[in-house]
C-alpha cells in the first residue's frame, strides 16, 4: 500500500527533522475502535482458506461496503484534525469506486505494464481475487480506479489511485507534525 510507503518515508523525515514519536500519542484521535473494526473486517478475508474464502469472495461487496462504512465513520469522526480531511476524501473515493465495480479497486493494465509487474496481471483476471479486478471498458468511474504508474527506479513498484494519494499526503502530514510537536495547548495539532 501506498500509504504504508508514506508513513514510512514520513517517520524517516520526521527523524532527520529531529523530530520524535512522543507527538503521536498526543494526536487527538477519537473512535479508534471503529477504525480498528473496519481494518479487521476489510483484511481478515485474506487469511481465511477453503468455504469461508469463498464464502468472503462471493460477500466481497458487504465486506467493502461494511469496511469502509466503518472506517468513514471513524475518519469523519476526526474531522478536527485537518490531515485527517484528505484521508478521509481519499477513502471515501476508493469507496466510490470499488462499491461501482462490485467490492473490488479496478486496476489498470497500462500502468501495471508501465509500473513493471507484468507478473500481477493474471491476477486481475480471476475471480477469486478479493480485492482487485482488471479495469476494462464497462468499468465505473475509472478514472478512480488504480491508474497511477509508480516504476522503478521506486524500490517498491506499485500502481494507485487518486484516493491513495489523498490518504498518502494526509498521514504524511499528519506525521510530521505531531514528530515535530506542531500541537497546540489543547493538544491539536497547531494551525489544524
Amino acid at each position: 500500500m501506498l500509504l504504508i510507503d508514506f508513513m514510512i518515508i514520513s517517520f524517516i523525515i520526521g527523524f532527520l527533522r529531529k523530530g520524535n514519536l512522543k507527538g503521536l500519542s498526543e494526536i487527538p484521535l477519537r473512535r479508534l475502535e471503529i477504525i480498528f473494526a473496519s481494518f479487521i473486517i476489510r483484511y481478515m478475508p485474506l487469511f481465511l482458506k477453503g468455504s469461508l474464502k469463498e464464502f468472503a469472495s462471493n460477500h466481497i461487496i458487504a465486506i467493502s461496503i461494511i469496511s469502509y462504512t466503518l472506517l468513514l465513520c471513524g475518519l469523519f469522526s476526526n474531522w478536527h484534525i485537518k490531515p485527517l480531511r484528505p484521508v478521509a476524501i481519499g477513502v471515501f473515493l476508493n469507496f466510490l469506486v470499488i462499491v461501482a465495480n462490485g467490492g473490488k479497486m479496478p486496476v489498470s493494465l497500462w500502468a501495471v505494464d508501465a509500473a513493471g509487474l507484468q507478473d500481477y496481471k493474471a491476477d486481475l483476471f480471476n475471480p477469486d481475487y478479493l480485492y482487485h479486478t482488471a479495469l476494462t471498458p464497462s468499468t465505473r468511474l475509472a478514472i478512480l480506479g488504480d491508474i497511477i504508474p509508480l516504476p522503478r527506479p521506486y524500490p517498491n513498484p506499485r500502481v494507485f489511485s487518486i484516493g491513495d494519494l489523498l490518504m498518502a499526503a494526509g498521514v504524511f502530514i499528519l506525521i510530521q507534525e505531531a514528530m515535530l510537536k506542531k500541537m497546540s495547548s489543547s493538544g491539536k495539532i497547531k494551525g489544524r
